[in-house]
């Protein structure tokens, strides 16, 4: 089994969720989900000013870096990206995923989640909407009503197992903190034969 957590609204969790679901079908092994909710993204950083500090600078340059990666795996990954996160929050999108497990859609639900987010098609702070991709994935009756005690109550129980960065993977009761990970966990799961990836 491998533990899988993540956030729809970070591109990391994006861009590992297909290689994660190649992987289990690679072992023949399952996934547990487990949609985290993480804090809603502060706005972009601004473009360039003539007047920025050395701080400033280095957050800026260093986000148009992970934007430019983000942009490049996702490109390999057939991946559309035509929006960002920022000020987005996912917490009913992941009430909605724990309704879909409960249902035995989760995997249809978060690659349909993940896919039409941030392809600019969904809005997954809209309960309607929501309900609408689980009704039609046959997960109906969400409402959203009421989610908000349990599903805090998730994320300590999540965040107790150890998760504190996403996305991050749980197997043999070890944290594994992002998609580089996956030979690791590929070595792992297949009974540690030879030496271990490097």
């Amino acid at each position: 089994m491998i533990g899988f957590a993540f956030d729809y609204i970070s591109t990391a969790s994006l861009l590992a969720f297909a290689p994660t679901c190649a992987l289990a079908d690679e072992l023949g092994v399952g996934i547990e989900w487990l949609p985290v909710p993480g804090n809603a993204r502060p706005a972009a950083v601004g473009a360039k000013r003539g007047d920025e500090s050395v701080s400033e600078r280095h957050s800026r340059v260093r986000a148009e870096y992970v934007a430019m990666d983000v942009a490049r795996y996702a490109r390999w990954q057939g991946i559309e990206i035509n929006r960002d996160a920022n000020g987005v929050d996912s917490a009913l999108a992941c009430a909605g995923g724990l309704w879909a497990d409960r249902h035995g859609v989760a995997r249809a639900y978060h690659h349909q989640v993940f896919t039409d987010f941030w392809a600019g098609r969904l809005d997954i702070e809209d309960v309607a909407t929501l309900g609408a991709v689980l009704g039609g994935l046959g997960a109906p009756g969400f409402d959203g009503e009421g989610f908000e005690a349990p599903l805090a109550a998730y994320k300590a129980s999540v965040d107790d197992r150890g998760v504190h960065t996403l996305p991050a993977y749980l197997v043999e009761e070890q944290v594994f903190v992002g998609r580089a990970h996956l030979p690791m966990i590929r070595w792992l799961l297949q009974g540690r034969n030879g030496p271990g990836p490097l």
